[in-house]
């Protein structure tokens, strides 16, 4: 039997061809005597497997950035521990066939004699055959299982906690262990309690983590309040909050294994239905998991609350050092309701016709992050659920699309690297004939890549009206998907690192909520999701109370972006949906217009310039015509919407010149206008464009009588001079600035 933890993971337990039924042995009895390397604790880079040990194990939870490590605390005999070059620290009784240098302070362990068996272990080194199997063993295949404990991370308070798990798999006969009882290993292993971040990230005065008693799946609910929420700050304070991806489905092996909490928020246990499981209840309910609420202290109805989003930070994952996201072309996509492919077929919402993109995050050695890379796409298969529930569209992101095989860092399929999934994600299978259809790399070439922009695709504060969600199917309240007054699903890419949120407190707390965080996104989020990935987020808190509100926000009724350069004011087909239909449910029909999310944004945006800057409404609509960049947001989240960009450098009296780097064809950071030529300069563009022959002032006169074309009747000849040579001057400033 070998038992494999990763750090920051689940237990893993690999059966190493051996057939799996109940103990039939009985456990030899631990002994703390005669045993050395007790009580030392040996730090392991990346994996702990433990072999022919039946362990009972107790985790504890280390400080953010620490290093995992385990003790043996007892064993039934010797063991012995080294270290493979993976990184892999093995503990295996004496005499065991490991690979792997000797540890300091224990016996070393001898070297394997078999070929290992391929697919033994988790991404591993490979599980090692008995030196004498028996026939019953050798017959059958490697399975690797997963227990249903996990690690138990509470990061809202100081305490560790503990959990000890004892197999209960039979003890299979091996060379060493001939007979009487099972091996037994008493063990504590160390790992860190939080996502690993960036070194510079810095440390905040409160900790969020995401668990399955932090995150609600797809709802606002209107049970609660400032007493449950899952954490109290006061205004001021910054929070670290942990945001897992709703799309972490779309690829076990990259984006759910190895990961602790992630894993437990997807996990399905013998016990649960769709009914009892903390998942999405389409389709009354939306699909994103939020993290929180966070309550701020004092927050009350009327009150502003300030968010500043100071780090937003991948969520590597702590096997693979990797990030990745993935991208849904999923029904709600607008290519829906254009309704017809480039070759006339219609876009059916069915199983089979939604393509996911799988991407990983490209860094450079620093760890700054440099783009987006495809790795493969395939398309959503129909599957057959862990409730027995049949899965046609990508609608339900807590069933796990069960690939068989991983895909490669390269988009290569790595055939030597199965995926067997562990109890809890091992009961989904694909129904459609011939299995998952892949679009790489035969059809799919991928060559290309995506610019990262990453943001908080939902950000609110509790909407008081949640309630009024009607749609039966709903499990308590308003559905993630539609933005509102509130905040919400906005999806705008802004939202990001540097940006601060503005928002109208509606409950007593505010009871802020986190989620759906994106590493890339274009305006509209035209194909129904974005780059969607699990992030760490560093947020500050301020509380502006309402009866001192700062001007900017002292008539804001909904959500306001500020960032270094501009604002962004957020308009939506409704404004406040969940108020204003009968049946806020309908929204997904009823919000679908970009009209009224225009409307919606025109009069939010000039309301708010009148109020702010003190305008007439006239200099009001000139200022929006000529300055204000209006855009669409989103056409998929139901209340579709449409955001106004307008520039601080209107309102700028410090004569700093506007910078048109990003809106000139000329390239980045050049002005469209130049410097006044001086007469040297105008004398050689003057003989370049008409001749050394022509005199300045005869060109001039020509040139203003055809410009006039009544000379006549220009008045005085000495002010048609003048203006002959400012039109010649002009004209030669044109050229110049066009050059």
């Amino acid at each position: 039997m070998k038992l494999t933890a990763h750090w920051g993971s689940v237990l893993y337990l690999s059966c190493s061809l051996f057939l799996l039924h109940p103990i039939a042995a009985a456990l030899c009895e631990t002994t703390t005597e005669g045993l050395t390397g007790l009580g030392e604790e040996f730090t392991f880079p990346s994996k702990l497997s433990i072999v022919d040990f039946s362990a009972s194990v107790t985790y504890t939870t280390l400080a953010q950035g620490a290093t995992p490590f385990v003790k043996i605390i007892a064993a039934s005999e010797q063991p012995v521990v080294s270290l493979g070059e993976d990184g892999t620290l093995t503990i295996a009784p004496e005499g065991c066939s490991v690979e792997g240098a000797p540890v300091e302070g224990v016996p070393s362990a001898p070297s394997p004699v078999q070929a290992p068996v391929e697919g033994g272990t988790d991404g591993g080194a490979p599980a090692v055959a008995p030196e004498t199997p028996t026939a019953s063993s050798a017959a059958t295949t490697a399975t690797l299982f997963s227990l249903p404990f996990f690690l138990p991370v509470n990061k809202m308070t100081s305490l560790f906690t503990t959990l000890t798990l004892l197999s209960t798999f039979a003890y299979v006969q091996g060379s060493n262990h001939e007979g009487s009882c099972i091996p037994t290993l008493t063990i504590e292993i160390g790992v860190p309690e939080t996502a690993p971040v960036r070194q510079n990230f810095g440390e905040t005065d409160h900790y969020l983590a995401a668990t399955v008693d932090t995150v609600t799946w797809g709802y606002y609910d209107p049970t609660a309040t400032a007493e449950t929420a899952a954490l109290t700050m006061a205004s001021g304070e910054t929070v670290t909050v942990e945001v897992i991806t709703h799309h972490s489905s779309h690829d076990y092996a990259k984006m759910i294994r190895g990961d602790p909490a992630i894993e437990e928020i997807f996990y399905w246990s013998d016990n649960q239905t769709e009914a009892t499981k903390n998942e999405p209840k389409l389709p009354g309910t939306g699909v994103h998991l939020v993290t929180g609420p966070i309550n701020v202290e004092g927050a009350m109805p009327g009150d502003i609350l300030q968010v500043d989003i100071l780090e937003l930070d991948p969520r590597y994952n702590p096997v693979t050092g990797r990030c990745y996201g993935t991208n849904s072309q999923k029904f709600a996509g607008y290519q829906y309701r254009v309704g017809e492919k480039r070759d006339g077929t219609p876009y059916v919402r069915t199983g089979g016709t939604e393509a996911i993109t799988v991407f990983e995050f490209i860094e450079d050695d620093a760890s700054n992050m440099l783009y987006g890379a495809p790795v493969y796409m395939y398309r959503f298969p129909n599957m057959t659920d862990l409730d027995g529930n049949n899965r046609t569209i990508d609608n339900n992101p807590s069933v796990t699309v069960p690939h068989e095989f991983n895909h490669g860092y390269n988009g290569t399929l790595l055939e030597e690297d199965p995926i067997v999934y562990p109890p809890g994600y091992d009961a989904t299978f694909v129904t459609d004939e011939g299995g998952i259809l892949y679009l790489s790399p035969e059809q799919a070439q991928l060559d290309w890549k995506i610019p990262l922009r990453p943001h908080i695709g939902t950000l609110a504060v509790m909407p008081n009206n949640t309630g009024n969600y009607l749609d039966e199917e709903a499990q308590g309240g308003a559905s993630t998907i539609p933005p509102s007054r509130f905040g919400g699903n906005i999806d705008d890419w802004r939202i990001g690192k540097g940006g601060t949120m503005y928002y109208k407190v509606e409950v007593p707390g505010a009871l802020l909520l986190v989620g759906d965080t994106h590493a890339a996104q274009g305006d509209s989020e035209l194909a129904g999701t974005a780059m969607e990935t699990s992030m760490t987020a560093k947020l500050r808190v301020t509380l502006h109370k309402a009866d001192s509100l700062p001007k900017i926000v002292s008539t804001v009724e909904w959500p306001l972006l500020e960032t270094s350069d501009k604002f962004v004011v957020h308009g939506f087909a409704f404004a406040n949906y969940l108020d204003e239909l009968e049946d806020p449910s309908t929204i997904f029909d009823e919000g679908a217009s970009l009209d009224q999310a225009m409307q919606d944004c025109f009069v939010k945006t000039r309301d708010w310039l009148m109020d702010v800057y003190d305008l007439l409404e006239e200099e009001t609509i000139a200022l929006m015509t000529t300055s204000v960049d209006f855009g669409i947001t989103q056409v998929v989240d139901g209340n579709w919407g449409v955001h106004a960009d307008i520039p601080k450098w209107v309102f700028d009296d410090s004569g700093a010149p506007y910078d048109y780097s990003c809106t000139t064809s000329q390239g980045p950071g050049r002005r469209r206008r130049r410097g006044l030529l001086n007469h040297r300069e105008r004398r050689s563009l003057f003989a370049k464009m008409v001749g050394d022959d022509v005199e300045m002032d005869v060109y001039a006169s020509q040139l203003y009588n055809k410009v006039t074309a009544s000379c006549a009747a220009c008045g005085d000849h000495h002010m048609r001079e003048l203006l002959a040579e400012k039109l010649v001057h002009a004209k030669l400033d044109f050229a110049h600035a066009r050059a």
